[in-house]
């Protein structure tokens, strides 16, 4: 029977420990340069200048119902959960994000906005209005839920918020003029976005969180290491050092996919969320989870 000395099986848990938080540091250099190549492409367009490029204004005129620019689309399945009180806990299918076209005025005038539907088309949303929009309005709404989220198909709806006349968007796309008229459509590879947050903003932060997680993984793995190289092998600060690693090691991935989640940009990010039955007609709020702010445009939810 193979026997392995303490110095080999500590040589090889240290191994594992670093094999381990390179691939999620690698992961999360995906993210950043992802982060970084689409910030790149994110230049406000001069005026006069026509190509790729992203404007802001302020939406004129909606194409789509209710006189809406865009919209973003969730899908999802409620299920009732087990317990003394009734919860209906949802989780997401894949979002669609629906470009219906209109007109965006921007300070050298205005832009038609093309209509456009693909999977590299993108509608972001604040987090705070969609949660908003999967928030239970009222006792009959949860009744009516509870009754299908027993079923094994549960209950099924679409969480659909939108951007609407007089809200202030920012739209990435490719700019070109038609006679007189300056029209948006996608860029060249397919690339269309129209969001209520600035982009660039976004991808500035996430980059930012990225490369702050990078960092304090790799320093917190370099820590771990020296400790537990520390002399004497297998004295109180080496074996703290094992012991910290072993911390570091079962901590570091779901830390990963925490920030994966975080990182996502709005059109993807999940959603989910629970309801918990109001006390009466009129209380309309759900847990703290899924309460809503108040924000512009119209938000609705279809069975």
């Amino acid at each position: 029977m193979l026997s392995l000395s303490h110095e080999t099986m500590g040589a090889i848990a240290l191994a594992i420990l670093w094999v381990n938080t390179l691939l999620i540091v690698a992961a999360a250099y995906k993210e950043l340069a992802a982060l970084g190549a689409f910030a790149t492409r994110l230049r406000l367009l001069t005026p006069g200048e026509v190509g790729p490029g992203l404007v802001e204004g302020r939406v004129t005129r909606g194409a789509g119902e209710g006189g809406a620019i865009a919209a973003l689309r969730v899908e999802q399945v409620g299920r009732l959960m087990r317990g003394s009180a009734p919860v209906i806990a949802f989780d997401d299918r894949p979002s669609v994000s629906e470009v219906r076209g209109g007109a965006v005025t921007t300070a050298e005038g205005a832009v038609e906005i093309e209509a456009a539907a693909g999977a590299r088309v993108e509608v972001w949303i604040a987090r705070e209005r969609l949660i908003g929009a999967a928030a239970c309005v009222s006792v009959d709404a949860f009744d009516a839920a509870m009754t299908e989220a027993r079923k094994a198909r549960g209950h099924v709806r679409s969480v659909v918020a939108t951007l609407d006349e007089g809200g202030m968007v920012y739209v990435f796309g490719a700019l070109r003029r038609n006679g007189g008229t300056r029209v948006l459509g996608p860029a060249e590879d397919g690339t269309l976005l129209v969001s209520a947050i600035d982009p660039r903003a976004f991808c500035a932060q996430n980059q930012a969180r990225c490369a702050l997680f990078i960092l304090l993984a790799l320093a917190s793995a370099a820590g771990c290491t020296a400790l537990a190289l520390s002399e004497p092998r297998f004295g109180l600060l080496s074996t703290l050092g094992g012991a910290l690693g072993l911390a570091f090691f079962l901590l570091i991935q779901p830390a990963g996919t925490m920030l994966r989640d975080a990182v996502r940009t709005p059109a993807r990010a999940a959603l989910r969320g629970r309801w918990t039955r109001p006390h009466d007609r009129d209380a309309g709020a759900e847990d703290a989870s899924n309460r809503s702010v108040a924000a512009s445009g119209s938000v609705f939810i279809g069975n």
